[in-house]
């Protein structure tokens, strides 16, 4: 039988990332890629990494902000997205929005620590 996971972004909790940095992670019954919903507030921790493993789609959805990948600088404001190959490094830099960026990260292969983090912090947040 196919999994079909259905839900509503309005009606999950924000998770802490780190000071300024928040998300929701959802479609975690897909089987190859994860999606999230970060929210980046200005003066957000940089956090240069890469992901060894994955590939990463960026969308900004509200806000405005420069993203850096191989550290050339991207302006990203809404409806910018940018791709992210597998083990080059990237960071998001929020500094002056006029609101929090609301960006939505696509993960493939998927990463599983996501949903098992996500999975977790759901379950105690319900009790």
């Amino acid at each position: 039988m196919t999994k079909i996971d259905y839900g509503n972004l309005d009606n999950l909790p924000w998770q802490f990332v780190r000071e300024g940095i928040t998300r929701k992670v959802f479609g975690m019954g897909a089987e190859n890629i994860n999606v999230t919903i970060n929210k980046v507030e200005n003066g957000n921790e940089k956090k240069p990494h890469k992901h060894e493993k994955n590939e990463q789609i960026a969308l900004i959805l509200e806000g405005e902000c420069d993203y850096y990948v191989e550290g050339k600088l991207y302006r990203m404001t809404k409806g910018s997205w940018i791709t992210v190959p597998a083990g080059v490094e990237h960071y998001i830099d929020v500094y002056d929005s006029p609101v929090p960026v609301l960006n939505m990260d696509i993960f493939y292969p998927l990463r599983e620590e996501y949903n098992e983090s996500y999975g977790k912090f759901i379950e105690n947040y319900r009790k």
